[in-house]
């Protein structure tokens, strides 16, 4: 009964984060494209993408401080560290790092960091439109994140990410703070391999970009005492935009088929406030704790096939356990209708 309690608190607790979100949680696709900070969206580690982003119920370890933090707490080492890159359109790099301690009774602790490697852009002002100067800039775009997670019984598990948004170009930088919440619950209803999680995703401040390349030379103020004209800069502000927030609601279900064999199942259903919702699901085939085959498919609600821009998804991986440590290398392609489809390779060690 306890047990029980302890899980509908937790689950009140990310609902009312819902609820309170509710001016965040608009859910209007008319507003598809205006979300600031659209880096947070972008997914990081093979093995949940191989599922279609799905795994929202048993994805675990350090990967899972992306799909669901409570995950974290899940690891089966003291320790680990991973490492993720996909290359989205563009040749654009979407590289990712995390690590996780656990500390045994007190708790797991994670930290992430997601960067975009958007390459040299040239150039171009007022009075050199065309980048004749050959100069270059590189923008920058990161979130850093702490993740905590604790088991509170073998059966449910919760978790909370803080994050810091940021993206900058020359002389122009736009910062924001948000937060991730999620449980996962095991054995839902009293069947072994169903299980149950919720998250709540990138609720926090707006962005605005400032700085020194906001600044225009304004209009004339007067004269000097020589007769000359006086103007002064003017700061031109940009939009203050919310961060794309959205709450998701997933469905696990592990089927052992014999000792060396087993079958997981997922589907989620993600309500995003700058778009239309997505329903995703997703399959693992597991053998031997060795050998893993993943694939998973997006529906995205009222919406053209043409538009469409992510559908299937593909992927592998391979486990190799030795001491105290193992070793797991996982790989994922993402079907992209106009663009190369994304390739992500993620390596993970834990010891």
């Amino acid at each position: 009964m306890n047990k029980r309690k302890t899980f509908v608190s937790y689950l009140v607790f990310v609902v009312m984060l819902a609820v309170l979100s509710t001016q965040v949680m608009a859910g209007d696709p008319a507003r598809t494209g205006t979300a600031a900070g659209e880096q947070l969206l972008v997914p990081v580690g093979a093995r949940s993408l191989g599922m279609g982003g799905a795994n929202l119920a048993y994805t675990s370890g350090v990967e899972a401080i992306y799909w669901n933090p409570a995950g974290l707490a899940n690891m089966n080492n003291r320790a680990a560290g991973m490492f993720s890159t996909m290359q989205i359109f563009g040749d654009i790099n979407v590289n990712y790092a995390a690590i996780g301690v656990d500390f045994e009774g007190l708790g797991t602790l994670g930290f992430s960091l997601k960067a975009f490697d958007i390459g040299d852009i040239p150039l171009t002002t007022a009075q050199d439109q065309d980048g004749l100067s050959g100069q270059t800039f590189a923008p920058t775009m990161v979130t850093v994140g702490i993740t905590y997670a604790k088991r509170l019984t073998d059966a449910i598990g919760f978790g909370f990410t803080s994050k810091l948004v940021h993206e900058g170009v020359p002389r122009a930088s736009a910062t924001a703070f948000a937060f991730d919440a999620g449980i996962q619950y095991n054995q839902l209803g009293g069947i072994n391999g169903l299980a149950f999680g919720v998250t709540v995703k990138n609720i926090g401040t707006n962005m605005e970009f400032t700085g020194s390349g906001l600044l225009v030379n304004g209009t004339s103020v007067g004269t000097n005492i020589s007769g000359e004209s006086l103007s002064e800069f003017v700061e031109r502000p940009a939009a203050s935009n919310q961060l794309p927030a959205n709450i998701e609601l997933g469905l696990g279900y592990n089927r052992p088929i014999n000792e060396e064999n087993q079958v997981v199942f997922s589907g989620i259903f993600d309500s995003r406030n700058f778009g239309n919702d997505i329903f995703k699901l997703g399959a693992e085939y597991q053998y031997n704790d060795l050998v893993f085959l993943r694939g998973g498919y997006n529906f995205l609600q009222k919406t053209e096939a043409e538009d469409e821009l992510y559908r299937f998804t593909l992927g592998f991986g391979l486990h190799y356990a030795f001491g105290n440590s193992d070793l797991t290398f996982d790989y994922a392609y993402r079907d992209s209708q106009y663009f190369d489809g994304n390739n992500v390779f993620s390596l993970q060690l834990a010891f």
